[in-house]
């Protein structure tokens, strides 16, 4: 966990214990030969938007590797992070089969590869190979599930410590989501990252993580934390 600049590593998941299965993984015959026709794989540096709030839909991305931060801005300019995706998450879809100007913002934190579609190929795929429909509202409830857990996490504990609690949960069971043992999470977030996500300050965030280790409930060293006591973190969370 560090306090200076640095970037997201841990992808923000539901907190399901199911596994992870790629988006569109399923498709099968001409469905599948037709989707890898449509996609394009590309590589996104540090800082890259893959869009933005209020923009029209012209592509969504499914990500093979990376991490991105999706993000909304009040009017006065106060960022909050929804959650952090990583590889096997499905990016711009909802806004591209609603056809309306995306909701967040979608930031590129490390070097990241994404298969790349335009939304006007993926409507005509659909339309083509209705089986597809299936895989993409299974895209879609995943998106929904993150985004509810986001908000869960920022609207119900009533405590920063509840938040932050419930924030280290969910990257615990993404680690258990892709078969990782063992109770160490690499956490390459800055303090203020932190704060954005759980709609408090970088110095509420240190002050709070100082009393999880004076509590015993986590270990910190370096970037990686490791939870000691997850069922003590659960009761603060909810």
């Amino acid at each position: 966990m560090q306090t200076s600049t640095a970037h997201a590593i841990c992808p923000e998941q539901p907190m399901s214990r199911a596994r992870i299965v790629s988006p569109f993984a399923n498709l099968r015959g001409e469905a599948l030969a037709r989707f890898r026709a449509i996609v394009h794989e590309v590589t996104y540096a540090h800082g890259d938007q893959l869009f933005m709030e209020g923009e029209d839909p012209e592509q969504l991305f499914i990500l093979t590797s990376g991490r991105v931060k999706l993000s909304v801005t009040s009017r006065d300019g106060k960022i909050i992070i929804l959650r952090i995706a990583g590889a096997d998450q499905c990016l711009g879809l909802a806004a591209a089969l609603a056809n309306t100007s995306h909701e967040i913002s979608a930031e590129v934190l490390e070097p990241t590869r994404a298969k790349v579609i335009r939304v006007t190929d993926f409507l005509a795929f659909l339309e083509e190979h209705p089986e597809a429909a299936m895989e993409a509202t299974r895209c879609i409830l995943a998106e929904y599930h993150a985004t509810f857990s986001g908000m869960c996490r920022l609207a119900l504990p009533a405590t920063v410590a509840g938040r932050l609690a419930n924030l280290l949960l969910e990257w615990r069971n993404n680690r258990m989501q892709r078969g990782a043992e063992g109770q160490r999470l690499t956490v390459a977030l800055t303090h203020g990252e932190i704060a954005e996500m759980t709609n408090t300050s970088r110095e509420t965030v240190s002050r709070v993580f100082q009393q999880f280790q004076r509590d015993k409930l986590i270990a910190v060293k370096g970037a990686s934390v490791t939870v000691l006591q997850p069922q003590a973190l659960e009761q603060l969370a909810w």
